[in-house]
């Protein structure tokens, strides 16, 4: 990794920009239909999600190689739930966000494929929490929320996962596995195809 490290300018011009634009709009998609289509138990959503949006981090996160990045796309996330009526997501992502940017605190943090993996791992742990979060905080709000959108079986079965500690915990186990193997297959995918075709 020290030979590909590069001198990369601090400040963000427009090309990173629309590079996280891009590239977050791809990892909204599958983040959106994964859950939709997927015929698995809710534990296992956060982790797929990770798994499946891991290489298009990595990649995008390496293009770009600036502070910040991971932050941004917790934000943009979390903004593109507040359009659904989800507000309270904002804060969870923004947070967990804040924690994978420490992770990657220093020069060239977003090179090092371990603490990459880690802070990608952190974040979707915080995805998950999303779930969680507002029902210890917001219950009541977020209740109504979801009555407007779920029918009572599907509530029912939502509360079942996001409001049972044994589940929250295995579920943010799986989360934090997918997200970690989805950065290994990113960084492989960066190793063997990305950085061969100066790509980033």
């Amino acid at each position: 990794m020290q030979a590909q490290t590069l001198a990369v300018p601090s400040r963000w011009t427009m090309r990173d920009f629309i590079t996280l634009a891009i590239f977050n709009v791809i990892m909204l998609i599958i983040m959106t239909f994964c859950p939709a289509v997927s015929i698995v138990s809710p534990l296992l959503v956060g982790g797929i999600t990770a798994l499946l949006n891991g290489p298009f981090y990595m990649v995008m996160s390496n293009k770009i190689r600036k502070r910040g990045t991971l932050f941004l796309t917790a934000i943009i996330t979390g903004l593109y739930f507040v359009g659904f009526g989800y507000a309270n997501y904002l804060l969870t992502l923004a947070v967990m966000g804040l924690i994978g940017e420490l992770i990657l605190w220093g020069k060239d943090a977003y090179l090092s494929s371990v603490r990459n993996a880690i802070a990608y791992a952190v974040f979707y742990v915080g995805y998950t929490l999303c779930g969680v979060v507002p029902l210890i905080f917001f219950r009541e709000s977020y209740m109504a929320t979801l009555e407007k959108g779920y029918t009572p079986e599907q509530i029912a079965d939502m509360l079942y996962y996001f409001d049972t500690p044994s589940m929250i915990l295995l579920m943010c186990a799986i989360s934090a596995a997918g997200g970690l193997l989805g950065a290994y297959f990113g960084h492989l995918m960066l190793k063997k195809h990305v950085k061969k075709a100066k790509l980033v």
